[in-house]
Order: structure tokens, then sequence, then C-alpha cells
């Protein structure tokens, strides 16, 4: 069980010293999930199973087959497992808000643009087993303004960058807040939920034109 966990544990390694070199790839961020889940079902396997071990234990102490030494050392082992669990559990939590923002984003705005649709198409199965799990926790952005700001300081401009769009020079920030707030009236989301969206497209490197 330890030989599973901790080579769970050395992929994930890899994927997260990947994802600090390319933070938006949708594929490693799908990796990353999908490995947690993994971790998280085999501590909580081994858990289980250290605590099925202390229920003989107490019995093993109290008929002098094992020592007192190694009873304390199976309850150390069995609190840092909850403490590794608990961790896992957190990150496993953080990985499923992230990946499921991204799915929304892509499927929700293609009308958009196809080629949006492709960080949302990626990522869906693994939502998927994000309710299963019980991990998933999406939640609302604070209010419009500052959910565009995250925006802006994610794609790296400024308030008066001009790209262009459809072969027009446009200012970046009132065209993305334009369309945040068109989408909040034909959409199901608020706007500010829409510019949380286009947050998390600017995140995984979509450019004015692309979103």
């Amino acid at each position: 069980m330890n030989g599973q966990i901790k080579s769970t544990q050395s992929k994930l390694k890899d994927v997260n010293k990947l994802l600090k070199l390319d933070p938006g790839n949708t594929e490693l961020l799908a990796q990353k999930h999908k490995l947690l889940a993994e971790a998280v079902g085999e501590t909580k396997e081994k858990l289980a199973t250290l605590k099925t071990a202390a229920e003989q234990a107490n019995t093993a102490l109290a008929n002098g087959e094992i020592s007192q030494e190694q009873y304390d050392a199976l309850q150390r082992e069995i609190v840092e497992t909850e403490q590794d669990l608990k961790n896992l559990e957190t990150q496993a939590n953080q990985s499923a808000t992230a990946v499921q923002k991204i799915a929304t984003a892509g499927e929700k705005l293609k009308t958009t643009g196809d080629n949006i649709s492709s960080a949302g198409q990626k990522l869906l199965p693994v939502t998927a087993g994000v309710t299963a799990l019980g991990t998933a926790s999406v939640t609302t952005a604070a209010n419009f303004e500052s959910s565009m700001s995250q925006v802006q300081a994610t794609m790296g401009i400024t308030k008066d960058s001009m790209p262009k769009v459809n072969g027009q020079s446009v200012n970046t920030m009132d065209t993305l807040s334009k369309l945040a707030k068109e989408m909040g009236v034909e959409t199901a989301f608020s706007a500010s939920e829409c510019a949380e969206a286009l947050n998390y497209l600017a995140l995984v490197g979509y450019d004015t034109q692309q979103i």
C-alpha cells in the first residue's frame, strides 16, 4: 500500500514541477486532479487498514505479543496518515475548483468561438469524477470589478491595451467587460461569474481575439 502511495506521489511531484513552468496547461491540470483523486483513495485505504491493525494491537499489547514501542509507533503512523489525508483532500478540493471552472468556461462560452471550447472538452471527463468524489466546491466571484481586475492581471496587460480583434483595434478591458456583461444576460450565470470564467480562459493562455 505504501508502495502504491509512493508511486502516485512521485507522479504528482513530476506534474507539479511541470505546472510551475506551464501553469495553464490543461493536460497537466487534468493529470494532477486524477492523481490527487488516486492519492486520496489510496490514503483512505491505508488509514482504514491501520485502524483495523490498531484494534488488533490493543489485544496484542495486553497479551504481551507486541511491545509498547511498537504499539506507539502504530499510533503515530495513524496520526501521520490522517494528516496526510487531510492535506490531500484540501489539494483535491482546490484542484476540483480549478478544473470545473476551466471546463465550465470552455463549454458555456463556446458561442464566442469554437476554439475556446477545447479547454472544456479536455477537462470534462475529469469533472465527471469530481462530484462522485465529493470534492467539488465552486465559489462565485466577489464582484464584477475585482473579477475583471484579475483578468487583467492574468493576461499581464494594462488598462489601455489595444490588440486587434476581427481586424480592428479595440481596448481589451472594455471589450472583455462588455462580453462578460452580455454573457451575464444571455446565460444562467451572473456577469461576475462570467468575468471569472474569462479569467480562467486567460489562465489557459487565450488572447483577446480567442476569448
